[in-house]
């Protein structure tokens, strides 16, 4: 057999590694974009079994008092007066927005009454100056016109309570034993300091 002389067959080793590369590569790509996919398929399932039903309550309850805030209806009758006494005005219940109409309108006309059950608030209880307030002490009351005045011996008790229950009036001791003697032990009190001399 006569011909050309044929070149001895070689491997491509450069389009192998091509090849090799791209396959690579174009497989890393597929499972980066099947997981991608799955993880958005499957997130919201995983997340209601994860969180579901937790926000049921507070959605809920949310409703109930958006309903309870615009709801008009009457309260609970009021128990049956005693002998002797008037019959409970009959209440209702109002919207938050014409509540809040009528407390500024009642304002308005007089602020002193803002809680009609309770009375006009016309009576100060702190006192009118600056800083932290400071309650109002009412007067003593007066005493009796029969009843005797008290003497000047029997006043009021220590705010500690000693000599509680007894009128007659206490002996100061300064820092002796009891009535003015020396302490018990029968040890001698030191010398108190006169005034105006050094200690």
């Amino acid at each position: 057999m006569s011909g050309p002389k044929r070149n001895p067959d070689k491997i491509n080793t450069i389009g192998i590694v091509v090849v090799g590369i791209c396959g690579a590569v174009l497989t890393y790509v597929s499972i980066v974009a099947l997981q991608a996919f799955y993880m958005d398929d499957s997130s919201e399932i995983q997340m209601m079994a994860d969180y579901g039903g937790q926000d049921t309550s507070f959605k809920s309850i949310r409703t109930q008092q958006l309903e309870n805030v615009k709801t008009y209806a009457p309260k609970a009758a009021p128990p049956a007066p005693k002998e002797g006494q008037p019959a409970a005005p009959q209440t209702y219940t109002i919207a938050i927005d014409d509540a809040i109409r009528l407390v500024v309108e009642s304002a308005k006309k007089d602020p002193s009454n803002l809680v009609p059950a309770i009375g006009p608030a016309v009576t100060p209880s702190v006192l009118p100056i600056f800083g932290r307030p400071k309650l109002i002490v009412p007067p003593a009351p007066a005493p009796a016109p029969g009843a005797a005045a008290p003497d000047a011996g029997s006043a009021a008790a220590p705010a500690d309570g000693a000599g509680a229950g007894s009128s007659a009036p206490t002996t100061p001791t300064g820092g002796q034993g009891p009535g003015g003697g020396p302490p018990p032990g029968g040890a001698t009190p030191p010398p108190q300091p006169k005034k105006g001399n050094a200690a």
